[in-house]
Order: structure tokens, then sequence, then C-alpha cells
């Protein structure tokens, strides 16, 4: 299957969940085939990790194998083609748009596929990526699929320390797990996002984390047999309850938030406070977990909600239980090499 064959597929509304997941498996062999890197889940062992001051690097193998995860994949492309063609439509002739991809992994998932239905000449294209392993290989691909053509600088760098020489139409930054854990989104969010040109976009548009008490069992078994979830289903039959939104970033809030950030000293690292949550009095608390829903925004109507990848899949709070009526928190984003929220009780009961 040729390169343009499976963005043709990804990119149509008709696809079928079937044809979607050949596609980006034929992308993976194609691309495994050439950089002769194989995707690789690497949960077992983090050697070829690389752990930088904000966050883990996940390896070139494992960051492949990110492309499994499908449903992810294709809305993160169609994001970014909506993105292209928005800023193609706003540039002025002979202006090219100028685009940066920070942790492009080994295949360039979220813009290689999309680069033959632009012209080489309307493109300036930033690649940046900690592991050189991975920017040799999409040198390698741009090579074999004759995309060699395309204005595209590689750097080696540190995405959450990495200044560019002009402002950018587009920066695409996907390094991220689910409730902004391990990886260094927030960070690459806010040394990027200040590089964005005034009416330049960012991909994703906005992360949102909501803490919600849930019948996880139910919500798994609601979900297995019917393949998706009705929220506005389980919020009206009280089987889940939203607490409230912890985090909700994006380009234009990262600033706020990076000011808000404070040095720790019980936790001994910047961590950014969020707010203090007290435990509701509902009837069978005991039978709800508590987790971390994270929710995205790619770029305009390319979202990714509950249970549709694993980035959205529920992260438990296992700091909050047992739960117990009346108990208070505080939730703080701890910053560093090991980004996430942590949950310290205030109050006693």
């Amino acid at each position: 299957m040729k390169l343009s064959e499976i963005s043709q597929i990804i990119l149509a509304r008709d696809s079928t969940n079937v044809q979607l997941q050949y596609a980006l498996d034929q992308f993976v062999l194609l691309c495994s085939e050439i950089s002769n890197i194989q995707p690789d889940p690497s949960y077992t062992a983090w050697s070829d990790d690389t752990f930088l001051a904000q966050g883990v690097a996940i390896n070139p193998q494992a960051a492949a194998f990110c492309i499994n995860d499908y449903r992810r994949s294709v809305v993160f492309l169609r994001g970014v083609f909506a993105a292209l063609k928005t800023l193609e439509k706003r540039a002025v002739a002979g202006e090219s748009i100028r685009v940066l991809y920070a942790g492009c992994g080994p295949f360039a998932t979220l813009l290689l596929p999309l680069l033959s239905r632009f012209d080489p000449s309307r493109l300036e294209i930033c690649l940046v990526d900690i592991h050189q392993e991975s920017l040799d290989s999409v040198a390698d691909l741009l090579k074999a699929f004759s995309l060699d053509n395309y204005n595209i600088t590689f750097v080696q760098a540190d995405a959450c320390e990495y200044q560019h020489s002009t402002r950018l139409d587009l920066i695409v930054v996907e390094t991220m797990q689910k409730a902004l854990e391990q990886e260094p989104q927030f960070s690459a969010t806010a040394t990027l996002a200040a590089q964005l040109d005034v009416n330049g976009i960012f991909v994703p548009e906005e992360i949102t984390i909501e803490l919600c008490l849930v019948k996880l069992q139910e919500e798994f078994e609601y979900y297995k047999k019917y393949g998706s979830l009705d929220k506005q289903k389980l919020l009206n039959e009280a089987e889940r309850h939203p607490i409230c939104e912890l985090i909700c970033l994006s380009s234009s809030e990262v600033k706020a938030l990076s000011e808000r950030v404070e040095f720790c000293a019980e936790l001994a690292r910047s961590a950014l406070p969020l707010q203090d949550v007290m435990m509701p009095a509902i009837a069978g608390l005991s039978l709800y977990q508590p987790v971390l829903f994270t929710r995205i925004t790619v770029f305009s109507e390319h979202t990714l909600d509950d249970y549709e990848c694993s980035l959205t899949l529920p992260s438990r709070c296992f700091d909050l239980e047992p739960l117990r009526e009346g108990a208070l928190y505080r939730a703080t984003y701890v910053l560093g090499n090991y980004p996430k929220i942590h949950w310290q009780e205030i109050t006693k009961r």
C-alpha cells in the first residue's frame, strides 16, 4: 500500500474502523521495513528511555508502538491535517507555513502520512526529538518515500528547552500519558507555546483533567457491550459523579499556569497548586472509585473523549481511597523528572 493510499483512508470520514486499523498497520509495516525500528510497548523496562529534567522521553520503539493506539492516531492525524489546511487558507501567497513537530519519534506519525497533500514550497518544517535514532529514522523514511524535497530541518533537543529562531504557525507536540503523568507535555507546552505566532495553532488545542467518582467495573462492562459511553446517561442515573476540573492545559492558558508554579519544600520540587477537594456525601460512597479523566481537543471538532484511546482511559486515584465523606485533599501537579498529580490529605475525620 502506498503512503498516499494510507493517508486517503485515514482522512476519509466514511472509513471503517477495520479500514483505519489496516491503513495504520500498513504504515507501521512500511516504516519498520525501511528504518529497522520495530514497535515495542517497552512496558517492562525503561532501559532505552531518556529521563529529562521535566519528564520521561520514551524510547523510539515505544514511540513507534503508539501508532497501535488506533483512535488516538487517527484523530491526531485528522486534527493536524485540519490545522494545516486552516493555515494554508490563511497564508499570504508566497509565504511558507512554519511547522514545528516536537517529539516526532522514529516515524513522524502525525505528519509524514500528510506531507504529499501539501506543496513542498508551502511548508517549512522543523522536527525535534531527543533521540538521534528517531531523527535518523525519519530522514531515511523521507528519502524512501520520495519526500526529501520538502524543507525539513532535524534538531536533536529536549522539547522542554528548545527555542526556535522564528515564530511558528503550527506546533505539534504529543508527549503525554493519561492524566499528564510521566511525560513532559506540560513543560513542553509551556516552552513552545510562547514561540507560537499570534495567529498560530497549537496541537493539541486543549487538554483537561477532571476528577470523577465512578463505578469502574460497571463502566468497563458498559463500554465493552456498547463500544462507547453515554456520559449523560451515566450522569442522569447517578452512576458517575463529576467532582471538579483540575487542569485545563492550552497554549493560551499555559503561561498563566506556569506563573503559579512554586517550589514546594514538602515535595522538594516545583509544583503547580491546583485546588482543595472535599469528598461529597453520596449514597453508597464506598461503591465508587475516584478517577481522573483526560479529555483532548486536538483541533476544532477532532477530539478524544473518555475511553476512546489509552490517553483517555480512567486513571485511578488510590491516594483518595477508601473514600470518606468530608475528607479534604489538596491536589498539586508536581513537575520535575516524573510529573504527576499529587494528593495530600489536609483534614481527617
